[in-house]
């Protein structure tokens, strides 16, 4: 499903895509993101069901409210094309910890293009521009040798395999650069 980008509330642009704040219109790309197994393969559980979709969703627009920033979801500028979802939370929107994570997932017809390294260096930057942090994390599935590669390419550091969310994951850092 495509939406007209101009009618959503832009979070974050980059050369050639456009993250817009969580909203409920979000719902049915959401859907059709998490709900493809290739998609969901490294994901938490896997894909997820109707009511786990808009628990996200909701989750997702009540941080957005809550700090200014979260995870929304991503046009191509060009096309008006849904490719998938990114953003900056609170770990596992756990805001009782300090920890703020970069986090995307794309649709597989944008697998390969370069998005994924392009968003996560625009949300480092704008997460160290506008947050008072000096720190970002990202967690993946240990498995998941293209978000590893993403995730170097964009300078973050390999701190380690942690427990996280009844999982083991590899945690990756990036500090802010001291001015």
């Amino acid at each position: 499903m495509i939406y007209e980008v101009k009618d959503m509330s832009i979070f974050l642009e980059t050369k050639r895509l456009i993250i817009n704040t969580p909203e409920s219109i979000d719902f049915d790309n959401l859907y059709l993101l998490q709900t493809d197994a290739d998609v969901m393969k490294y994901i938490g559980n896997g894909v997820r069901t109707q009511s786990e979709v808009m628990r996200g969703l909701e989750k997702a627009i009540a941080h957005q409210e809550k700090y200014g920033f979260s995870l929304g979801c991503v046009f191509e500028k060009e096309s008006g094309a849904f490719v998938g979802r990114a953003g900056l939370i609170y770990l596992a929107y756990d805001d009782t910890q300090p920890d703020i994570e970069v986090g995307y997932a794309l649709t597989k017809v944008a697998w390969g293009k370069g998005y994924a390294t392009e968003l996560s260096n625009a949300l480092i930057g704008w997460g160290f521009q506008h947050l008072p942090i000096t720190k970002l994390v990202a967690v993946i599935n240990p498995n998941n040798e293209y978000s590893r590669h993403v995730l170097e390419k964009v300078k973050m550091n390999y701190v380690g395999r942690v427990h996280y969310s009844n999982s083991e994951v590899a945690l990756y850092n990036i500090h802010k650069p001291k001015s």
